[in-house]
Protein backbone atom coordinates (compact mmCIF):
# COMPACT_ATOMS: atom_id res chain seq x y z
CA UNK A 1 0.00 0.00 0.00
CA UNK A 2 1.29 3.47 -0.90
CA UNK A 3 2.44 5.25 2.28
CA UNK A 4 1.71 8.59 0.61
CA UNK A 5 -2.02 7.94 0.46
CA UNK A 6 -3.79 9.17 3.57
CA UNK A 7 -6.63 7.39 5.22
CA UNK A 8 -9.35 9.41 6.86
CA UNK A 9 -8.83 10.78 10.32
CA UNK A 10 -6.01 10.46 9.30
CA UNK A 11 -4.07 7.20 8.96
CA UNK A 12 -1.66 6.43 6.13
CA UNK A 13 -0.18 2.97 5.91
CA UNK A 14 2.71 2.56 8.29
CA UNK A 15 2.08 5.27 10.88
CA UNK A 16 -0.60 7.41 12.46
CA UNK A 17 -0.98 10.96 11.22
CA UNK A 18 -2.44 13.50 13.62
CA UNK A 19 -4.69 16.35 12.61
CA UNK A 20 -1.86 18.71 13.42
CA UNK A 21 0.33 16.79 10.95
CA UNK A 22 -2.37 17.16 8.34
CA UNK A 23 -2.57 20.89 9.03
CA UNK A 24 1.20 21.12 8.76
CA UNK A 25 1.14 19.36 5.37
CA UNK A 26 -1.59 21.67 4.05
CA UNK A 27 0.32 24.74 5.20
CA UNK A 28 3.83 23.71 4.15
CA UNK A 29 3.01 21.65 1.02
CA UNK A 30 -0.42 22.91 -0.12
CA UNK A 31 -0.17 21.60 -3.69
CA UNK A 32 1.00 18.22 -2.48
CA UNK A 33 -1.85 18.18 0.05
CA UNK A 34 -4.49 18.68 -2.64
CA UNK A 35 -2.93 16.05 -4.88
CA UNK A 36 -2.72 13.43 -2.14
CA UNK A 37 -6.28 14.02 -1.02
CA UNK A 38 -7.52 13.57 -4.60
CA UNK A 39 -5.48 10.41 -5.07
CA UNK A 40 -6.79 8.97 -1.83
CA UNK A 41 -10.42 9.74 -2.69
CA UNK A 42 -10.13 8.38 -6.24
CA UNK A 43 -8.52 5.16 -5.04
CA UNK A 44 -11.20 4.61 -2.40
CA UNK A 45 -8.63 4.62 0.39
CA UNK A 46 -9.91 7.95 1.66
CA UNK A 47 -13.68 7.98 2.30
CA UNK A 48 -16.04 10.52 3.78
CA UNK A 49 -17.91 7.92 5.81
CA UNK A 50 -14.68 6.93 7.59
CA UNK A 51 -14.28 10.33 9.22
CA UNK A 52 -14.86 10.08 12.97
CA UNK A 53 -13.95 13.58 14.10
CA UNK A 54 -15.14 16.07 11.52
CA UNK A 55 -15.04 18.83 14.14
CA UNK A 56 -11.32 18.24 14.64
CA UNK A 57 -10.81 18.20 10.88
CA UNK A 58 -12.67 21.49 10.60
CA UNK A 59 -10.61 23.10 13.34
CA UNK A 60 -7.36 21.87 11.77
CA UNK A 61 -8.08 22.94 8.18
CA UNK A 62 -10.76 25.62 8.44
CA UNK A 63 -8.32 28.54 8.13
CA UNK A 64 -5.66 27.04 5.84
CA UNK A 65 -5.55 28.19 2.22
CA UNK A 66 -4.51 25.80 -0.57
CA UNK A 67 -4.25 26.39 -4.35
CA UNK A 68 -6.77 24.76 -6.67
CA UNK A 69 -7.48 25.09 -10.38
CA UNK A 70 -11.01 26.10 -11.38
CA UNK A 71 -12.39 25.77 -14.88
CA UNK A 72 -15.16 28.24 -15.74
CA UNK A 73 -16.46 28.59 -19.28
CA UNK A 74 -13.53 26.63 -20.62
CA UNK A 75 -11.01 28.94 -18.92
CA UNK A 76 -8.77 27.56 -16.19
CA UNK A 77 -7.44 29.69 -13.39
CA UNK A 78 -5.66 29.04 -10.12
CA UNK A 79 -7.29 30.34 -6.95
CA UNK A 80 -6.83 29.87 -3.23
CA UNK A 81 -9.51 28.14 -1.19
CA UNK A 82 -9.88 26.85 2.34
CA UNK A 83 -8.45 23.36 2.80
CA UNK A 84 -11.44 22.03 4.74
CA UNK A 85 -14.08 22.33 1.97
CA UNK A 86 -11.53 21.21 -0.61
CA UNK A 87 -10.83 18.00 1.31
CA UNK A 88 -14.47 17.49 2.31
CA UNK A 89 -15.63 18.29 -1.22
CA UNK A 90 -13.16 15.82 -2.73
CA UNK A 91 -14.47 13.11 -0.43
CA UNK A 92 -18.07 14.18 -1.03
CA UNK A 93 -17.86 13.86 -4.82
CA UNK A 94 -16.45 10.35 -4.42
CA UNK A 95 -19.38 9.51 -2.12
CA UNK A 96 -21.87 11.04 -4.57
CA UNK A 97 -20.43 8.98 -7.41
CA UNK A 98 -20.77 5.82 -5.35
CA UNK A 99 -24.35 6.67 -4.39
CA UNK A 100 -25.22 7.46 -8.02
CA UNK A 101 -23.77 4.16 -9.23
CA UNK A 102 -25.72 2.18 -6.62
CA UNK A 103 -29.08 3.26 -8.05
CA UNK A 104 -30.22 0.61 -10.58
CA UNK A 105 -30.79 2.06 -14.05
CA UNK A 106 -31.48 0.92 -17.59
CA UNK A 107 -31.60 4.33 -19.28
CA UNK A 108 -28.02 4.05 -20.52
CA UNK A 109 -28.99 0.87 -22.40
CA UNK A 110 -31.69 2.72 -24.36
CA UNK A 111 -29.85 5.79 -25.63
CA UNK A 112 -26.76 6.90 -27.48
CA UNK A 113 -25.01 9.56 -25.43
CA UNK A 114 -23.94 12.86 -27.02
CA UNK A 115 -22.66 16.17 -25.65
CA UNK A 116 -23.59 19.63 -26.90
CA UNK A 117 -23.57 22.88 -24.93
CA UNK A 118 -26.37 24.48 -26.94
CA UNK A 119 -29.88 24.83 -25.55
CA UNK A 120 -31.35 23.49 -28.78
CA UNK A 121 -29.39 20.87 -30.68
CA UNK A 122 -30.21 20.20 -34.32
CA UNK A 123 -29.44 16.72 -35.60
CA UNK A 124 -29.31 16.32 -39.37
CA UNK A 125 -30.38 12.88 -40.53
CA UNK A 126 -29.14 12.70 -44.09
CA UNK A 127 -30.95 10.02 -46.10
CA UNK A 128 -29.73 9.20 -49.60
CA UNK A 129 -32.29 9.64 -52.36
CA UNK A 130 -31.53 6.86 -54.81
CA UNK A 131 -32.87 6.38 -58.30
CA UNK A 132 -34.77 3.24 -59.28
CA UNK A 133 -32.05 2.14 -61.67
CA UNK A 134 -30.97 -1.49 -61.38
CA UNK A 135 -28.45 -1.47 -64.23
CA UNK A 136 -26.22 1.08 -65.96
CA UNK A 137 -25.36 0.23 -69.54
CA UNK A 138 -21.82 0.53 -70.85
CA UNK A 139 -20.83 4.12 -71.69
CA UNK A 140 -23.98 5.49 -70.01
CA UNK A 141 -23.58 8.09 -67.28
CA UNK A 142 -23.97 6.83 -63.76
CA UNK A 143 -27.05 8.33 -62.08
CA UNK A 144 -26.25 10.73 -59.29
CA UNK A 145 -27.88 10.36 -55.95
CA UNK A 146 -29.26 13.32 -54.09
CA UNK A 147 -29.59 14.04 -50.41
CA UNK A 148 -32.83 14.68 -48.60
CA UNK A 149 -31.76 16.35 -45.38
CA UNK A 150 -34.30 16.25 -42.57
CA UNK A 151 -33.58 17.55 -39.08
CA UNK A 152 -34.77 16.90 -35.56
CA UNK A 153 -34.37 19.07 -32.50
CA UNK A 154 -33.22 18.01 -29.07
CA UNK A 155 -33.81 20.56 -26.34
CA UNK A 156 -32.46 20.72 -22.80
CA UNK A 157 -33.64 20.42 -19.21
CA UNK A 158 -31.64 21.85 -16.32
CA UNK A 159 -31.81 20.39 -12.83
CA UNK A 160 -29.77 20.14 -9.66
CA UNK A 161 -29.69 20.15 -5.86
CA UNK A 162 -27.61 21.70 -3.09
CA UNK A 163 -26.95 21.11 0.58
CA UNK A 164 -25.72 23.35 3.37
CA UNK A 165 -23.81 22.18 6.44
CA UNK A 166 -23.60 24.58 9.33
CA UNK A 167 -20.62 25.09 11.58
CA UNK A 168 -22.83 23.93 14.44
CA UNK A 169 -23.42 20.53 12.79
CA UNK A 170 -19.67 20.12 12.43
CA UNK A 171 -18.99 21.29 15.98
CA UNK A 172 -21.46 18.66 17.22
CA UNK A 173 -19.76 16.08 14.98
CA UNK A 174 -22.95 15.17 13.07
CA UNK A 175 -20.98 13.05 10.62
CA UNK A 176 -23.71 10.41 10.09
CA UNK A 177 -26.22 13.07 9.07
CA UNK A 178 -23.69 14.83 6.84
CA UNK A 179 -22.77 11.60 5.03
CA UNK A 180 -26.43 10.69 4.60
CA UNK A 181 -27.27 14.04 3.04
CA UNK A 182 -24.28 13.96 0.71
CA UNK A 183 -25.19 10.43 -0.42
CA UNK A 184 -28.71 11.67 -1.09
CA UNK A 185 -27.36 14.08 -3.71
CA UNK A 186 -26.11 11.19 -5.83
CA UNK A 187 -29.25 9.12 -5.36
CA UNK A 188 -31.53 12.04 -6.22
CA UNK A 189 -29.58 12.82 -9.39
CA UNK A 190 -29.65 9.19 -10.53
CA UNK A 191 -33.40 8.93 -9.93
CA UNK A 192 -34.25 12.08 -11.85
CA UNK A 193 -32.11 11.24 -14.87
CA UNK A 194 -33.48 7.68 -15.02
CA UNK A 195 -37.10 8.79 -14.72
CA UNK A 196 -36.66 11.50 -17.35
CA UNK A 197 -34.98 9.06 -19.75
CA UNK A 198 -37.73 6.44 -19.42
CA UNK A 199 -40.48 9.03 -19.83
CA UNK A 200 -38.91 10.16 -23.11
CA UNK A 201 -38.36 6.65 -24.45
CA UNK A 202 -42.08 6.03 -23.82
CA UNK A 203 -42.95 9.53 -25.14
CA UNK A 204 -45.13 9.74 -22.06
CA UNK A 205 -46.45 13.22 -22.83
CA UNK A 206 -46.25 13.53 -26.60
CA UNK A 207 -47.92 10.23 -27.52
CA UNK A 208 -51.04 10.60 -25.42
CA UNK A 209 -54.37 10.68 -27.23
CA UNK A 210 -54.31 14.37 -26.31
CA UNK A 211 -50.57 15.08 -26.57
CA UNK A 212 -48.78 17.75 -24.56
CA UNK A 213 -45.23 18.99 -24.15
CA UNK A 214 -42.54 17.78 -23.88
CA UNK A 215 -42.32 15.71 -27.06
CA UNK A 216 -39.40 13.36 -27.58
CA UNK A 217 -39.71 13.64 -31.38
CA UNK A 218 -39.34 17.09 -32.92
CA UNK A 219 -38.86 16.90 -36.72
CA UNK A 220 -37.82 20.35 -37.96
CA UNK A 221 -38.59 21.66 -34.47
CA UNK A 222 -42.26 20.63 -34.44
CA UNK A 223 -43.40 18.49 -31.52
CA UNK A 224 -44.84 15.28 -33.00
CA UNK A 225 -46.33 12.18 -31.40
CA UNK A 226 -43.82 9.35 -31.76
CA UNK A 227 -46.21 6.42 -31.23
CA UNK A 228 -49.42 6.12 -33.25
CA UNK A 229 -51.38 3.12 -34.54
CA UNK A 230 -52.49 4.93 -37.70
CA UNK A 231 -50.85 3.85 -40.96
CA UNK A 232 -48.10 6.16 -42.29
CA UNK A 233 -47.86 7.91 -38.91
CA UNK A 234 -45.78 9.74 -37.79
CA UNK A 235 -44.47 9.45 -41.36
CA UNK A 236 -44.80 7.40 -44.52
CA UNK A 237 -41.81 5.27 -43.58
CA UNK A 238 -44.02 3.64 -40.91
CA UNK A 239 -46.71 2.03 -43.11
CA UNK A 240 -48.24 0.19 -40.13
CA UNK A 241 -47.69 3.02 -37.68
CA UNK A 242 -45.47 2.75 -34.60
CA UNK A 243 -48.02 1.43 -32.10
CA UNK A 244 -49.93 -1.84 -31.80
CA UNK A 245 -53.28 -1.55 -30.03
CA UNK A 246 -54.85 -4.44 -28.10
CA UNK A 247 -51.52 -6.24 -27.87
CA UNK A 248 -51.18 -6.99 -24.16
CA UNK A 249 -48.25 -9.30 -23.51
CA UNK A 250 -49.58 -12.84 -23.10
CA UNK A 251 -47.48 -15.13 -25.30
CA UNK A 252 -45.20 -15.23 -28.33
CA UNK A 253 -47.99 -14.24 -30.72
CA UNK A 254 -47.92 -10.75 -29.19
CA UNK A 255 -44.21 -10.56 -29.89
CA UNK A 256 -44.92 -11.66 -33.47
CA UNK A 257 -47.44 -8.83 -33.86
CA UNK A 258 -44.93 -6.23 -32.66
CA UNK A 259 -42.18 -7.65 -34.83
CA UNK A 260 -44.40 -7.49 -37.92
CA UNK A 261 -44.82 -3.73 -37.43
CA UNK A 262 -41.11 -3.23 -36.82
CA UNK A 263 -40.13 -5.23 -39.90
CA UNK A 264 -42.54 -3.20 -42.08
CA UNK A 265 -40.56 0.02 -41.54
CA UNK A 266 -39.11 1.54 -44.72
CA UNK A 267 -36.24 3.68 -45.92
CA UNK A 268 -36.57 6.83 -48.02
CA UNK A 269 -36.93 4.76 -51.24
CA UNK A 270 -39.93 2.94 -49.84
CA UNK A 271 -37.96 -0.27 -49.35
CA UNK A 272 -37.99 -2.21 -46.10
CA UNK A 273 -35.05 -1.53 -43.83
CA UNK A 274 -33.00 -4.31 -42.32
CA UNK A 275 -32.66 -3.87 -38.57
CA UNK A 276 -29.92 -6.11 -37.10
CA UNK A 277 -31.77 -8.34 -34.65
CA UNK A 278 -28.71 -8.34 -32.43
CA UNK A 279 -29.55 -4.69 -31.63
CA UNK A 280 -33.22 -5.27 -30.77
CA UNK A 281 -34.32 -5.32 -27.12
CA UNK A 282 -37.54 -5.80 -25.20
CA UNK A 283 -38.49 -3.01 -22.79
CA UNK A 284 -41.14 -4.03 -20.27
CA UNK A 285 -42.55 -2.80 -16.96
CA UNK A 286 -41.95 -4.90 -13.87
CA UNK A 287 -45.66 -5.78 -13.79
CA UNK A 288 -45.32 -8.10 -16.79
CA UNK A 289 -41.67 -9.09 -16.46
CA UNK A 290 -42.58 -12.53 -15.10
CA UNK A 291 -44.74 -13.31 -18.15
CA UNK A 292 -42.06 -12.08 -20.52
CA UNK A 293 -39.33 -14.17 -18.91
CA UNK A 294 -41.47 -17.30 -19.11
CA UNK A 295 -41.89 -16.81 -22.86
CA UNK A 296 -38.33 -15.84 -23.78
CA UNK A 297 -36.77 -18.48 -21.54
CA UNK A 298 -38.94 -21.30 -22.84
CA UNK A 299 -37.29 -23.61 -25.36
CA UNK A 300 -40.62 -24.67 -26.85
CA UNK A 301 -43.96 -23.10 -27.72
CA UNK A 302 -46.33 -23.79 -24.81
CA UNK A 303 -49.06 -26.28 -25.74
CA UNK A 304 -47.37 -27.36 -28.98
CA UNK A 305 -45.41 -30.58 -28.91
CA UNK A 306 -41.72 -30.28 -29.85
CA UNK A 307 -42.07 -26.89 -31.60
CA UNK A 308 -39.06 -24.72 -30.84
CA UNK A 309 -39.99 -21.18 -29.87
CA UNK A 310 -38.70 -18.49 -32.22
CA UNK A 311 -38.34 -16.21 -29.19
CA UNK A 312 -36.72 -18.73 -26.87
CA UNK A 313 -33.05 -19.36 -26.05
CA UNK A 314 -32.49 -21.14 -29.37
CA UNK A 315 -34.92 -19.07 -31.41
CA UNK A 316 -34.07 -16.85 -34.36
CA UNK A 317 -35.87 -13.91 -32.74
CA UNK A 318 -34.01 -14.05 -29.45
CA UNK A 319 -33.60 -10.38 -28.55
CA UNK A 320 -30.41 -8.65 -27.50
CA UNK A 321 -31.72 -8.07 -23.98
CA UNK A 322 -34.81 -7.79 -21.81
CA UNK A 323 -34.79 -4.42 -20.06
CA UNK A 324 -37.13 -3.72 -17.17
CA UNK A 325 -37.56 -1.26 -14.35
CA UNK A 326 -40.27 -0.69 -11.74
CA UNK A 327 -40.06 2.98 -12.74
CA UNK A 328 -41.77 1.99 -15.99
CA UNK A 329 -44.78 0.89 -13.94
CA UNK A 330 -45.30 4.52 -12.92
CA UNK A 331 -45.79 5.20 -16.63
CA UNK A 332 -47.82 2.07 -17.41
CA UNK A 333 -47.98 -1.38 -15.85
CA UNK A 334 -48.90 -3.07 -19.14
CA UNK A 335 -47.39 -1.12 -22.05
CA UNK A 336 -44.26 -2.68 -23.53
CA UNK A 337 -41.82 -1.89 -26.35
CA UNK A 338 -39.74 -3.68 -28.96
CA UNK A 339 -36.96 -1.90 -30.76
CA UNK A 340 -33.36 -1.01 -31.52
CA UNK A 341 -33.54 1.84 -29.04
CA UNK A 342 -29.96 3.08 -29.26
CA UNK A 343 -30.42 3.68 -32.99
CA UNK A 344 -33.40 5.93 -32.36
CA UNK A 345 -32.82 7.80 -29.11
CA UNK A 346 -30.10 10.30 -28.23
CA UNK A 347 -29.45 11.56 -24.71
CA UNK A 348 -27.86 14.97 -24.98
CA UNK A 349 -25.81 16.39 -22.13
CA UNK A 350 -25.63 20.17 -22.22
CA UNK A 351 -24.00 19.98 -18.81
CA UNK A 352 -22.53 16.82 -17.37
CA UNK A 353 -22.78 16.44 -13.62
CA UNK A 354 -21.14 19.50 -12.12
CA UNK A 355 -20.08 19.63 -8.49
CA UNK A 356 -19.14 22.78 -6.60
CA UNK A 357 -18.19 23.33 -2.95
CA UNK A 358 -17.78 26.44 -0.83
CA UNK A 359 -16.32 26.84 2.62
CA UNK A 360 -16.00 29.25 5.50
CA UNK A 361 -14.19 31.89 3.44
CA UNK A 362 -17.50 32.92 1.87
CA UNK A 363 -20.21 35.45 2.63
CA UNK A 364 -22.49 32.59 3.72
CA UNK A 365 -20.19 31.83 6.64
CA UNK A 366 -20.13 35.47 7.67
CA UNK A 367 -23.94 35.72 7.49
CA UNK A 368 -25.05 32.45 9.06
CA UNK A 369 -22.01 30.29 9.94
CA UNK A 370 -22.31 28.05 6.91
CA UNK A 371 -19.19 25.90 7.07
CA UNK A 372 -19.69 23.85 3.92
CA UNK A 373 -21.94 24.06 0.89
CA UNK A 374 -22.17 21.68 -2.02
CA UNK A 375 -24.29 21.56 -5.12
CA UNK A 376 -24.63 19.32 -8.11
CA UNK A 377 -26.19 20.42 -11.36
CA UNK A 378 -26.88 18.73 -14.67
CA UNK A 379 -28.62 19.55 -17.92
CA UNK A 380 -29.72 16.73 -20.19
CA UNK A 381 -32.57 15.82 -22.51
CA UNK A 382 -33.53 12.83 -24.64
CA UNK A 383 -34.66 13.15 -28.24
CA UNK A 384 -35.69 10.76 -30.99
CA UNK A 385 -33.81 11.16 -34.26
CA UNK A 386 -36.12 8.85 -36.19
CA UNK A 387 -39.36 6.90 -35.79
CA UNK A 388 -38.71 3.55 -37.46
CA UNK A 389 -36.71 1.66 -34.82
CA UNK A 390 -39.17 1.20 -31.94
CA UNK A 391 -42.74 -0.08 -31.55
CA UNK A 392 -45.07 0.59 -28.64
CA UNK A 393 -47.60 -2.07 -27.59
CA UNK A 394 -50.76 -1.21 -25.65
CA UNK A 395 -52.88 -3.65 -23.68
CA UNK A 396 -55.98 -1.95 -25.13
CA UNK A 397 -56.20 1.46 -26.83
CA UNK A 398 -55.43 3.78 -23.91
CA UNK A 399 -52.00 5.33 -24.10
CA UNK A 400 -49.86 5.91 -21.01
CA UNK A 401 -50.85 9.16 -19.32
CA UNK A 402 -54.43 9.19 -20.65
Amino acid sequence: MDKKIFRTNIVPAGRNLSLSDLRHLAMKEPENFVRKMQEGAESGKLRLQDIRDIKGLFMALGDVQVPVVLELGGVKRTVSATAFPILTGTLAIAAINEAYARVPSIGQELVTEIEDNKKITTIAAVATSDKNVDEVKELEDLPEIGTDESKVEIRHKRNGRKLTISAEAIEENEIADIVSRINALGEIAADWVEEQTLERICDYYGSRNTPIEPYVYRPNGTGTALYRATANTPGTRAPSGTRVNNNAFVDDTDLDAARAVLMAMKNDRGKRISIPWSEVSLLVPDGILGKVLKVVNSEYVPGVENEVSNWGPRGQFRTRSILSSPKLDDISTSTWYLGAFKRQFLRKWKLRFEYVTLGMDTQAYLNSRVAFQARIAWDCEVGSRDYVFAVQNLAATTAPGD
